[in-house]
């Protein structure tokens, strides 16, 4: 039964379909983030970071549609920041940030994962890996598909479990 589920969980993570979303899209670029001045065109990254890996999980967000959402559902803080947690009744359970050295784990389990790259100055979503190559969907720099690992900023990486699809089993074997 065990061996059903993993097999069930692959199939499940290899199957998913990220959209790209570039920031800069004339369909949301000149909207502000919240209530800041601030558009998503000039630091849309992370809310577009995680429309991706929302609407890879099937809960059909973009960043116009989530930025609306985010601002309605205490989702900007008083200073205009991201709060990670918010997007839980989207279909997540935010994890809290981790650091490189389990990147790859994380992605093997089907969490969703937001890393932070280019110094610290930009988010992007992981989508895959091989070896020290992370694939990625990348808002600004679309033709951009991948980081290495020493490119990408430790421990600010956002992890995201998928509510209610991985078996406790699989859940408690990398505790």
């Amino acid at each position: 039964m065990k061996i059903y589920f993993v097999l069930l969980l692959i199939v499940a993570t290899l199957g998913r379909d990220y959209p790209l979303f570039n920031q800069c899209d004339a369909k949301w670029a000149n909207e502000r983030l919240g209530n800041s001045t601030t558009t998503i065109c000039k630091g849309g990254d992370l809310i577009s970071a995680v429309a991706m890996g929302l609407s890879g999980i099937g809960a059909n967000q973009n960043p116009s549609t989530l930025n609306k959402w985010l601002a309605t559902h205490k989702g900007f803080d008083s200073k205009h920041n991201f709060v990670w947690a918010s997007v839980n009744p989207l279909g997540t359970v935010y994890e809290g940030q981790v650091g490189n050295s389990i990147l790859r784990l994380n992605l093997d389990v089907g969490y969703v994962v937001i890393i932070n790259v280019d110094k610290g100055a930009h988010w992007v979503l992981a989508t895959g890996y091989s070896g020290n190559t992370i694939y990625v969907r990348d808002s600004l720099h679309t033709s951009v598909t991948s980081y290495e690992m020493s490119q990408i900023v430790s421990p600010h990486n956002a992890i995201y479990k998928v509510a209610n699809t991985l078996p406790e089993w699989v859940l408690n074997k990398y505790d």
